[in-house]
């Protein structure tokens, strides 16, 4: 019987350990109808010169654009407090509720791309459905967004040793009046 047991523990085991590990080191970040973030701050890191992502898209990225809308975050790295002090991304928005782009902007010194134009711009549009690869890297003073096969290349402002992953974001005057998704593994 004690054998028994332990092959059943076993199976149970193998069982539980193929279901948990299906994702593979993908997270779902759900950004609630009328909220900004899906919460959550992440660690301080020394050397955050680089990151490497996966994500996917579906239908709730469709919305209709507000007046004032700004760009919605997928992914970034900040270099010091980002409002403060310099920080790039990979952005997303909807234009006429029907097609996605994705963008690249960054601060530079506290320097917003709301005033500075130079520090923000379209990269190519995406479809819901698919996986999309992405690494945003700082190196010579530039932030270099390398999204598939496209490139983005902006100013990085003052160099600090430190600094932390940002993660999905909603808005900045705005939010949805639906739950959003993304799929996302930092590779």
């Amino acid at each position: 019987m004690y054998k028994i047991h332990q092959i059943l523990s076993l199976v149970l085991f193998m069982i539980l350990f193929t279901l948990s590990s299906c994702q593979h080191g993908w997270k779902t970040y759900i950004i609630k109808a009328g909220k900004h973030s899906a919460g959550g701050v992440n660690m301080i890191k020394t050397n955050l010169d680089k990151i490497s992502f996966s994500f996917k898209a579906d239908s709730s990225w469709y919305y209709l654009l507000p007046d004032h809308s700004g760009w919605n975050k997928i992914r970034g790295i900040s270099h010091g407090h980002h409002q403060e002090n310099s920080s790039a991304r990979l952005g997303w928005r909807c234009v006429g509720d029907t097609m996605l782009v994705v963008g690249a902007y960054c601060y530079v010194d506290g320097v917003s791309p709301q005033e500075n134009v130079n520090f923000k711009s379209i990269i190519d549009t995406i479809s819901p459905g698919r996986t999309y690869h992405c690494k945003i890297s700082r190196r010579d003073n530039l932030y270099v967004i390398d999204f598939e096969n496209k490139r983005w290349v902006g100013p990085a402002g003052r160099d600090l040793n430190w600094g932390y992953l940002l993660n999905p974001y909603i808005g900045g005057d705005f939010t949805l009046d639906h739950d959003w998704k993304i799929e996302m593994k930092d590779n």
